[in-house]
């Protein structure tokens, strides 16, 4: 007898103004049209996460419905479980980098017929001392932006709240001191900010636009506190791409396997948009380590 396909969609009601609560039935037609049966878990504060991983032999992949955040949370637990069962990204959050990355269509429609005619693809995970992360770890002031963004803001104004808390942040940047080492660079260093990209973009700016999934490799950028003496020279090569190639004083840029960072003080990071671990910290690219449908 043939084995009947089931998938799993977990789904965050409030993500992105719960503009997933208007396509449920959309998704529950194509899916069953193609021979689905469809299991759901709502996400919510008070729900056990772990929950998900009832009867998780039983589905072909996780349909996650959801922003950066609620990407990572669950990821977290399916890696943290040893869990290797593909995941499938319905991009209805404020903050979209990863489906974006992946060009996942905003049309929930079209998403989920692409995630339906695409093959699994292997990629990279990032993970930080003993979490994951799928698109970015950082650590500085645009990780102050993200954990100090005010979630009321964020529901009513979307990505607008991050721009306009962003201007406040960058008016009391901080310098901090840091020891970083890698095989491909090491120093002992002032920073302000220091991205790790897995993917390409963070707040939807793709700054590490040479990065790729499946490289075995992060993109790092290093931002220097003497930045601002820089500003009209990297604002000129955001706008055309180019910062990368150009050997820009304030801005360092290499890629690596895996770091070590360690701060003068017990520096706060910020993975895919929730706060992470504090300094020390271990970051390493596990190559291939996630399964996703939905990549063309």
């Amino acid at each position: 007898m043939k084995r009947q396909k089931k998938v799993k969609l977990i789904y965050n009601p409030v993500s992105g103004g719960g503009k997933i609560l208007k396509e449920l039935d959309k998704i529950f037609e194509i899916y069953q049209d193609h021979g689905f049966v469809v299991d759901i878990f709502r996400v919510s504060h008070s729900c056990k996460k772990e929950e998900i991983l009832e009867n998780i032999e039983d589905y072909d992949h996780f349909l996650i419905s959801g922003g950066d955040g609620t990407i990572n949370s669950l990821v977290n637990i399916l890696k943290k479980n040893e869990i290797d069962i593909p995941i499938a990204i319905l991009p209805t959050g404020t903050a979209n980098d990863f489906a974006n990355v992946i060009k996942m269509p905003r049309n929930i429609e079209k998403a989920c017929k692409k995630i339906l005619s695409t093959d699994v693809k292997e990629i990279d995970l990032g993970r930080i001392n003993n979490q994951y992360f799928i698109n970015i770890a950082s650590l500085g002031v645009f990780s102050t932006i993200s954990q100090t963004t005010d979630r009321n803001m964020i529901k009513t104004m979307g990505k607008l709240a991050y721009v306009l808390n962003g201007i406040k942040e960058m008016t009391k940047i901080k310098k901090m001191k840091i020891i970083l080492e890698s095989d491909e660079y090491s120093a002992i260093t002032d920073i302000v900010s220091l991205l790790i990209f897995n993917g390409k973009s963070a707040g939807n700016f793709e700054l590490a636009y040479n990065a790729k999934l499946d490289d075995g490799f992060f993109d790092v950028l290093l931002l220097k506190p003497d930045f601002i003496t820089d500003v009209p020279e990297i604002s000129a090569a955001l706008a055309t791409k180019t910062h990368l190639e150009k050997k820009i004083h304030s801005i360092k840029y290499f890629k690596t396997r895996f770091m070590k960072i360690v701060g003068v003080e017990n520096y706060s990071t910020d993975i895919d948009g929730e706060t992470g671990p504090k300094l020390p910290i271990e970051i390493e690219c596990i190559h291939k380590g996630l399964k996703v449908l939905g990549i063309s």
